[in-house]
């Protein structure tokens, strides 16, 4: 049964929660902690930029694309000036090439065919120093194609005075067309080589009309069946089954031939003072290596795959050889110094 007493009722009033002891005073408020929550451990760094910092590096890969594209601009204007460049060099080169062909004046020789092959004036291309010698080589050169048509008719009277000289007749026809030819190249080598001074052009003149000389000697000699009528043709139609008139014949040729050979003698000796004033030796070698160093570069460009397999051998065999390349850039070198 619930009563309303109160176990409390008993208990003294001054007694208080904590029976008869008084509960301890307060310290002034003045003197109390202030509650200090503890420390929270720190957060980790976000691995994630702020809109800021992104802000920041679009504007820097923005500023890098835009120099890359202005730098990409740049370059394709360049190019794009460069083969503008080219194509009016070129373009330069093909109307002077076509000038050039046009300027040139029209072959005037030989004057006795309808057919003009080449265009010689000595009073305007060729300098009063050598004009002389040039104009002695030409008549040379007109002399000797007479010469080689007597030389054919010695051939025919032997062969017509019973002699065995149809093997003189063949060669003589031969001879003809071919040392005609070879005069032909010698003279307008010395020609060339006179209106320009190039020492390379003396310098084949050279080597052409010393071949010449050697084949006027042996035309002296005039060996049976050489197909030259010389003196041992002349000796043999003197002979006792010879003809005298025939003998004469030869005897001439002999003489024509032995004139011509004196005359070459004596141009070459002065032709020679020619070209040690163009230069000489010296300069004919640097002309030479110019000329094969143009030849090689228009070699390689007209056939790029040749030239690189040539490049390559050239390579391998520096490699397996460097001695002999050694040696011959010091030649090369020493050669160029001289």
């Amino acid at each position: 049964m619930i009563t309303d007493d109160n176990p409390f009722d008993d208990m003294p009033e001054d007694s208080g929660a904590f029976g008869g002891a008084a509960p301890p005073p307060r310290p002034p408020k003045h003197q109390e902690e202030e509650y200090v929550p503890p420390a929270r451990p720190p957060k980790p760094e976000a691995t994630t930029t702020t809109t800021s910092s992104v802000t920041i590096d679009m504007a820097e890969y923005e500023r890098r694309l835009a120099d890359l594209e202005a730098r990409e601009r740049a370059v394709e204007e360049r190019e794009r000036k460069v083969a503008h460049d080219q194509s009016q060099v070129d373009q330069k080169m093909q109307q002077a090439a076509q000038a050039m062909q046009n300027s040139k004046p029209a072959p005037n020789w030989p004057p006795c065919f309808p057919k003009k092959v080449v265009y010689q004036n000595f009073s305007e291309e060729i300098p009063a120093v050598v004009r002389l010698r040039v104009r002695m080589a030409y008549i040379r050169f007109l002399v000797f194609l007479v010469i080689l048509l007597y030389n054919l008719v010695c051939a025919i009277a032997c062969l017509a005075c019973g002699a065995e000289a149809i093997g003189d007749i063949i060669l003589a026809c031969i001879y003809l067309p071919f040392l005609t030819g070879l005069a032909f190249f010698v003279y307008r080598r010395l020609y060339k080589a006179a209106k320009s001074g190039n020492s390379l052009s003396y310098f084949l003149f050279f080597i052409g009309f010393t071949v010449e000389i050697l084949i006027g000697i042996a035309a002296v000699v005039g060996v049976p069946k050489s197909g030259l009528m010389g003196i041992g043709w002349t000796i043999k139609a003197f002979g006792k089954d010879g003809d005298k008139n025939v003998g004469c014949m030869c005897l001439i040729n002999a003489i024509l031939w032995g004139i011509n050979v004196g005359f070459m003698i004596y141009l070459w000796i002065h032709i020679r003072v020619n070209f040690q004033q163009a230069g000489g030796i010296k300069a004919m070698r640097k002309q030479a290596l110019e000329k094969a160093t143009f030849g090689a570069v228009k070699a390689a460009k007209e056939h790029p795959d040749a030239a690189k397999k040539v490049g390559q051998a050239a390579v391998d065999y520096a490699r397996e050889n460097p001695d002999v390349v050694r040696d011959v850039a010091t030649a090369a070198y020493s050669a160029q110094q001289e």
